[in-house]
């Protein structure tokens, strides 16, 4: 069984999605989509996916969307290693994480601070004055974050799960953010992060010695 994975280079939820495959030791085949020839946007993509997102999964007829749609087919497909917990009690706490994640902490990180970072929104003033402000929002969610993984190797404790992989694309993409020159000036107080968030620091390092972690990076990242 082999899947086809569609995605754009530094999309988190793709990256979401490639890193469960990867974990589960998944064959798939990646069709890499160019954003800035809007790829996404093509006809023949949006005859298989007429909202233009990714991710998206193929396999043979079967087409599904969404990060968290994609994860629970996998899980439901190839339980093993499981991403969501070995018994109810589990997989409901997971499920909670996630949707504390999507809920709580994507918006005010991502939305908040790096999105406007990326999309050069803070040269001027007014601009700089706005990421200013969503600094209390994010460090709010960050703190809960870091209090979470206090003492634990990962979210839901000793094994990675999803709540794992879906928030490892928002947090790195926010040190990204974080670590350019226009965002110098913002006193964003994030990095250095092993001052700043040590069990997020920690987990990170974790992280990034996965298994098919490298494999997942985004390719534009590494120029």
């Amino acid at each position: 069984m082999s899947y086809e994975i569609y995605w754009i280079s530094g999309s988190p939820y793709a990256w979401s999605v490639l890193l469960a495959l990867e974990l589960k030791g998944l064959e798939y085949t990646s069709r890499l989509l160019d954003r800035g020839r809007d790829e996404h946007k093509a006809p023949q993509f949006l005859a298989i996916n007429p909202r233009g997102k990714v991710p998206l999964l193929k396999c043979g007829e079967t087409v599904i969307s969404e990060t968290p749609a994609i994860l629970a087919y996998l899980e439901a497909k190839h339980p093993q290693p499981p991403l969501f917990g070995a018994s109810p009690e589990e997989t409901g706490h997971i499920w909670q994480l996630v949707s504390e994640i999507e809920s709580y902490v994507r918006g005010p990180v991502a939305d908040g601070v790096s999105g406007p970072i990326f999309r050069g929104q803070v040269k001027d003033g007014y601009g700089a004055a706005i990421l200013k402000a969503a600094r209390g929002p994010a460090h709010d969610a960050l703190s809960w974050v870091d209090e979470t993984l206090n003492g634990a190797a990962y979210f839901a404790g000793s094994t990675i799960t999803a709540a794992d992989i879906i928030f490892l694309p928002v947090m790195q993409a926010l040190a990204r953010a974080a670590g350019k020159d226009v965002a110098a000036h913002l006193d964003l107080a994030i990095l250095p992060m092993e001052e700043t968030y040590p069990g997020i620091a920690a987990w990170l390092a974790r992280m990034e010695t996965l298994p098919g972690y490298g494999n997942s990076y985004p390719p534009h990242w590494r120029d």
